[in-house]
């Protein structure tokens, strides 16, 4: 929606220009699109519920250029992983000024093989794609949406735009990449509950069933 919010805040400028007969340099239009779409991704909403199951990338649902990290290629849903999917294209000037900051969280947890992070973008030029990726010196895992998996399962207000799935599979966080540091940090510092230890804690009615029986040995002796 923050690409609509964008065009409605464009067509609204014009739409009032006209009624007050004031002219607007043709340059400003596009100041104002970046910056509705820029205000409507730090305020939130949109994006898969926090909460819910993460929709899953399983082998073939997106199209790597690139793997990097110990992490390997991104899979929501495993337990005890943290992925951050990050959506982005070439055309967009923002999703140009983040590559730096992504590339400072992935060199902070390259090596914990619990973290892991792909930009995806929904274009399909390969070609273009791999000289974006050279020339803005990507260091992250970079995928393709090319079956618009990824534009379905994880769905935005605009791009760029990042979801954190946390450990137990489900959406942590999702919002401008720019305001994901500490959620991040916040994920990867949350543990989750082994089946181990889920399966060998007694429920309060078998320790009562256990407790009545031992009650009544005692008697019967």
């Amino acid at each position: 929606m923050g690409n609509q919010l964008g065009l409605i805040a464009c067509a609204g400028t014009m739409f009032v220009a006209s009624q007050l007969q004031i002219e607007v340099s043709t340059w400003i239009y596009p100041i104002i699109y970046l910056i509705a779409s820029l205000i409507s991704q730090l305020m939130g909403g949109g994006g898969p519920p926090v909460g819910t199951p993460a929709s899953p990338l399983n082998d073939g649902a997106i199209k790597y250029l690139q793997v990097k990290g110990k992490g390997g290629e991104a899979r929501p849903g495993t337990q005890g992983k943290v992925v951050v999917v990050e959506q982005w294209a070439t055309w967009c000037g923002p999703c140009v000024h983040m590559v730096p900051h992504l590339n400072q969280i992935y060199e902070k947890y390259k090596e914990n093989p619990d973290f892991q992070l792909v930009g995806v973008t929904n274009e399909t030029d390969e070609s273009l794609i791999n000289g974006f990726i050279e020339k803005h010196s990507m260091q992250y895992s970079v995928a393709i949406d090319a079956n618009g998996v990824v534009s379905k399962g994880y769905p935005t207000q605009g791009i760029p735009n990042a979801t954190i799935i946390g450990k137990d599979g489900c959406v942590f966080w999702n919002g401008h990449p720019s305001g994901m540091d500490k959620k991040l940090e916040e994920a990867l510092s949350k543990t989750i509950p082994s089946v181990a230890t889920k399966s060998s804690k007694p429920s309060g009615k078998s320790t009562s069933k256990t407790s009545a029986s031992n009650a009544k040995d005692t008697k019967e002796h």
